[in-house]
C-alpha cells in the first residue's frame, strides 16, 4: 500500500516558474518527470493567475515549482518577498501543490547558455528566452534531484 501511494505522488506533470517582474518563465515536465521542456512565457498581469489555473488544468499539472532567489547570505531579499507573496496566491487558486526551488543562479546560467548557442543578447531579452531557459534549468534540476532520491 505505501508503494502505491508513492507512485501515485509522484504522477503528473511539474511545472515550474521562472518569476519575474514583467514575465514568467514556464517549464514543464514529460508526465513520468524525467525531462523538463519549454512552456514559453506568460505576461505577469492582472491575468497571470486565472491563466495559470487554466494552465494547471489542462496540461495535467500535479505540482507547482517555483523558484525564489536567495540573497547571498541566505535570507529572501525583497525579490524573495515578493516571489513568496506569490507562491501564497498560486496556492489559493490551483488546487495543487506549490514547491519552491533555489533558483540563485538559474538565470545567468540560461542566459549563458543561450549566448553559447549563439543567440544574441537583444533576443535572448526581447522575447523571454532566458525566462523559460531559466524554468527549464531549475525543473531538470529538481527532476533529477528528485529521481536520484528514489
Amino acid at each position: 500500500m505505501c508503494e502505491r501511494q508513492t507512485v501515485l505522488k509522484n504522477e503528473g506533470r511539474v511545472l515550474a516558474l521562472d518569476y519575474g517582474t514583467v514575465r514568467i518563465g514556464l517549464a514543464l515536465s514529460d508526465p513520468l518527470r524525467i525531462i523538463a521542456g519549454g512552456a514559453g512565457v506568460l505576461p505577469n498581469d492582472a491575468r497571470l493567475l486565472d491563466r495559470m489555473r487554466a494552465l494547471v488544468a489542462t496540461e495535467g499539472v500535479s505540482v507547482i515549482l517555483v523558484g525564489v532567489p536567495y540573497a547571498p547570505d541566505g535570507g529572501l531579499g525583497a525579490k524573495g518577498e515578493e516571489v513568496s507573496k506569490f507562491v501564497d496566491r498560486l496556492r489559493s487558486i490551483t488546487g495543487v501543490p506549490v514547491e519552491t526551488w533555489d533558483e540563485s543562479r538559474t538565470s545567468v546560467e540560461a542566459s549563458a547558455i543561450l549566448a553559447h548557442a549563439g543567440m544574441k543578447k537583444k533576443k535572448r531579452e526581447a522575447k523571454g528566452s532566458v525566462d523559460e531557459m531559466a524554468a527549464r534549468l531549475l525543473l531538470q534540476e529538481y527532476l533529477d534531484h528528485h529521481a536520484s532520491s528514489r
